[in-house]
């Protein structure tokens, strides 16, 4: 009786252990970036290529929009064609949350990618990076540390992007406005002069 006993417990600690280490491996692959196709558009696609750089693909095209960083999960990632006179452009944006914590500080910074490229000559035309920053903070009151609050700020870093109709775009912030036209001649987008 007591050699079943014995063999019902060993039998019963190897199956929960098999069973832990099942989950303990499924949870890794849940913690990976999203793969394949993220947004689609006409003839143009956002994805992660085999290197898990983000890639903008135009026909048999692609540009690397992002390298491969740890961590990096695009949500809400779109792409669209912007007609600029005869040129047609892809403007691609995706928003991303980063997390810091450490003992005294977290913050939470909601990140707007903007991109506009043209898939012509592969190349970038305008990137715009948009900040939005939740800081929660323990301050100290008295020098030995014996006493703290928690103070929460928010903070915007960078340029709101704005595409309009005819394939210019502003750039504006609390205190100023910049709309940017495409330029043939040098290819380029530049400001417009008021």
């Amino acid at each position: 009786m007591k050699k079943i006993a014995l063999l019902l417990l060993v039998l019963s600690v190897s199956f929960s252990y098999g069973q832990k280490k099942k989950r303990s491996s499924s949870s890794k692959v849940k913690a990976k970036a999203p793969s394949g196709v993220l947004a689609k558009e006409g003839d143009a696609s956002v994805l992660f290529n085999k290197k898990n750089d983000l890639v903008l693909v135009v026909a048999k095209d692609s540009m690397v929009l992002t390298k491969s960083k740890s961590n990096f999960a695009p949500t809400n990632v779109k792409v669209a064609p912007v007609k600029v006179k005869t040129n047609t452009f892809y403007c691609v944006t995706w928003n991303e949350t980063v997390k810091t914590d450490t003992k005294a500080k977290k913050e939470t910074a909601a990140v707007t990618e903007n991109q506009l490229w043209n898939p012509a000559t592969k190349t970038l035309l305008v990137g715009n990076t948009q900040k939005a920053v939740e800081v929660q903070e323990v301050e100290y009151l008295d020098k030995l540390k014996t006493a703290s609050q928690t103070v929460y700020k928010k903070r915007n870093e960078g340029y709101q992007f704005t595409l309009l109709g005819n394939g210019d775009f502003t750039l504006s912030n609390k205190t100023s406005s910049t709309k940017y036209a495409y330029n043939e001649k040098s290819s380029r987008y530049e400001p417009v002069k008021k």
